[in-house]
């Protein structure tokens, strides 16, 4: 799909590090490192199985930054979905329950800070009447605003209707700007998270701590094994979160109330778990792995059943269905309709949970970022043709239906670099040029911001926007 492999050869060097700075913000370093917020634009593919391999455990850290298996993506997928930017089993036992359990009892004991220090340290809320207006501006600004130092780290994500807060050192729910519903503390080196519908799982990036919210506050705490590499989570609350620890990897699937469902151990040489989805009454686990072990990758999608009562009548174990692809990279699957749709370098295909491919699309251009609406709708914004073929031209929002078909676009004018659902609207960012539209392509509002954005949220009217910048979150009214 892309063709940013044609171009001439790089060095070994400059191969690697047009590989680092692919990656999402949130998971730009596998090894842990702080990221520092830059991106690039697409790597080259190589032949031989050692380079395949260094380019598989680049891709493990892009992917762990985004958010797989939700009705709403909410973070970071944003600027670079494709390959200008790739960028969160054995049987389930009441002892592992219990020790995961107790593990996170000590964690929370340990980093939870005091509401006091949390309002030094991360934010300041205040309350400021607007006196005058630009008269240049087509933005009224709200006379309510969350101020934060810009070192904070801090997130929003789109949440039940309303607006989870979080910072390093805890988290905050809002029904709107000047309507927190609950606030929880906890410290974070930095902070991801993953919404679908009334749930939403915080993790620490590349750390080992997990928080599971409803919109009623805190549902379950934890501390994994391994660093996290990835985070799905379904609307019933249950999540899958890929750890990476030594050489290994392992899967574990937890209920709503933290009880471990499933674990499963990938110990298979070249062959690399790249994000996870849950169905939607959580017996079912869909896998996308990278398989360097031959000469050309591979893609392989693989079905497990969670419960131990589903799996025993199986020859294969917790595994009972899979599909492989050659060369190709998987990197996102969307649990949409009782299928798996994996996005990957070439288009994207569903899977059905008896391991059938029911649907395959191929997109004729590079795909720059991919999201999902909460009613199931594909929003991918499409880049330069692929050569050869006549797709669409670069700037435009496509979106399909979760059964593949086409509904509508939109033309940006310009190369997008923002990308995200909130609900059933979709905001575009292209520069400093912000555009909002809903699942018909129709326009609501647009607006050009006057500075250096990190996120912007539909908010309560149909021409108001949350507009997050690197000190403070702040409702415009735009005319």
């Amino acid at each position: 799909m892309n063709n940013e492999y044609d171009d001439n050869q790089l060095t070994d060097d400059e191969y690697n590090n047009e590989y680092d700075d692919m990656y999402d913000e949130d998971y730009e370093e596998f090894d842990g490192e702080e990221d520092n917020d830059n991106s690039g634009s697409g790597g080259k593919k190589r032949g031989g199985s050692g380079k395949i391999f260094i380019i598989v455990l680049f891709l493990m850290a892009a992917v762990g930054g985004t958010y797989f298996g939700l009705k709403s993506l909410d973070s970071d997928i944003i600027n670079n979905f494709s390959f200008k930017g790739l960028i969160s089993s054995v049987p389930d036992n009441s002892s592992a329950s219990s020790d995961l359990s107790s593990q996170s009892t000590e964690t929370t004991d340990e980093n939870n800070i005091s509401p006091e220090e949390n309002t030094e340290n991360s934010e300041k809320q205040s309350q400021e009447k607007t006196t005058e207006t630009d008269n240049n501006s087509s933005e009224i600004e709200s006379e309510v605003k969350i101020t934060f130092q810009n070192d904070s780290r801090s997130k929003f994500l789109y949440f039940d209707g309303g607006y989870l807060y979080l910072t390093k050192d805890g988290a905050k729910y809002y029904v709107s700007l000047d309507g927190q519903k609950w606030n929880d503390t906890y410290t974070m080196t930095s902070v991801t998270g993953v919404v679908n519908g009334k749930y939403a799982l915080i993790n620490d990036v590349q750390g080992k701590n997990i928080r599971l919210y409803s919109s009623d506050g805190l549902a379950f705490y934890a501390q994994m094994d391994g660093n996290i590499v990835n985070c799905a989570l379904n609307s019933q609350g249950t999540s899958a979160v890929i750890q990476k620890y030594d050489d290994d990897y392992k899967i574990s699937v937890i209920r709503n109330d933290g009880q471990i469902l499933m674990e499963r151990f990938e110990q298979d040489s070249g062959v690399y778990p790249l994000c996870a989805a849950l169905s939607d009454d959580s017996r079912i686990l869909c896998v996308t792995y990278a398989d360097t072990s031959d000469i050309e990758i591979k893609a392989k999608v693989l079905l497990f059943y969670v419960n131990k009562e589903d799996s025993k009548n199986t020859a294969t174990g917790e595994f009972y269905a899979g599909i492989e692809k050659e060369d190709m990279i998987a990197p996102y699957i969307l649990a949409l309709n009782e299928n798996f749709v994996i996005v990957h370098d070439k288009g994207l295909f569903a899977v059905n949970q008896s391991g059938n491919e029911v649907w395959n699309v191929n997109i004729p251009n590079r795909i720059d970022a991919v999201s999902c609406t909460e009613s199931g709708n594909i929003v991918l914004a499409l880049g330069d043709e692929m050569a050869g073929a006549d797709g669409f031209e670069s700037g435009t929002v496509c979106i399909l239906n979760s059964s593949g078909k086409q509904k509508a676009e939109y033309f940006m004018g310009n190369d997008i670099s923002y990308l995200k659902a909130a609900g059933k609207d979709i905001v575009i960012g292209s520069g400093n040029d912000f555009v909002c539209i809903n699942e018909s392509a129709k326009e609501k509002w647009s607006f050009t911001a006057t500075q250096v954005v990190k996120d912007v949220f539909p908010y309560n009217s149909s021409n108001e926007a949350l507009v997050i910048t690197g000190t403070e979150a702040k409702v415009i009214e735009i005319k």
